[in-house]
């Protein structure tokens, strides 16, 4: 089993609380009304002792009780049987994510490699609330990226990094990331993760240059209806 994996999925249920929440059998169900329907989902985080197909059926009636689609969340740790069944029942795969770490060794090694013609934005500006630590850079008024960081326990998870439209691909994301990570590593965190979707090509070598490296995989499975709208 993937340690790790099994962690940052279940630290990923604390960091975005569903409004309901049901445990079946070791899978987790999510109901999310309101919500992306894909927070809406069943998680096989943990052993099961019934048959898959007794289950999948059980899931099914209780998501179309709240009128949600039945979607399952899946990564390395659950049995290919229970991927293979979903398949063979019509679940599409769908929404490939690659979740990566960087520690703060790796993070240090590699500012030490750093390039030092790289260029300077200016300073960011920080606020923390709580275990939220929400981050942006802005010059002359105009917000040129921000980025966000949740922490629980020993570690980091960083969300919502955008950047304004006309400073893509001038070394933005990755300032905003970089100080997001020395803020974060200031705090007190010891690693750092996020997701990005696995056709991001361009994501994942900028966040590979930052140190990251990827610990696991998850997809989701859902019929072809729910597949189209999480592909869209």
């Amino acid at each position: 089993m993937n340690l790790a994996a099994l962690r940052y999925e279940e630290l990923s249920l604390n960091t975005f609380p569903s409004l309901r929440t049901e445990v079946y059998d070791g899978w987790i169900l999510r109901f999310c009304e309101g919500k992306s329907r894909f927070d809406s989902c069943v998680l096989p985080l943990y052993l099961s002792t019934r048959a898959y197909e007794e289950k999948i059926d059980s899931c099914e009636r209780k998501f179309a009780a709240h009128s949600l689609p039945c979607i399952f969340k899946m990564t390395s740790n659950v049995p290919s049987a229970l991927d293979q069944q979903l398949e063979q029942r019509g679940y599409a795969l769908t929404g490939k994510t690659r979740v990566l770490e960087c520690t703060r060794d790796s993070f240090l090694s590699n500012q030490e490699r750093r390039d030092r013609k790289e260029k300077q934005w200016p300073k960011p500006d920080c606020s923390r609330r709580e275990n939220r630590l929400e981050l942006s850079i802005s010059k002359n008024g105009t917000l040129l990226g921000r980025g966000l960081a949740v922490f629980e326990e020993d570690t980091a998870g960083l969300y919502d990094i955008s950047v304004n439209r006309e400073y893509r691909r001038k070394g933005m994301g990755t300032a905003i990331c970089r100080a997001l990570m020395e803020e974060s590593f200031r705090s007190g965190a010891r690693s750092i993760h996020l997701q990005v979707p696995a056709s991001n090509l361009e994501a994942l070598s900028l966040y590979h240059s930052l140190g990251f490296q990827e610990i696991y995989l998850y997809w989701y499975r859902a019929k072809e209806a729910a597949a189209r709208i999480r592909n869209e």
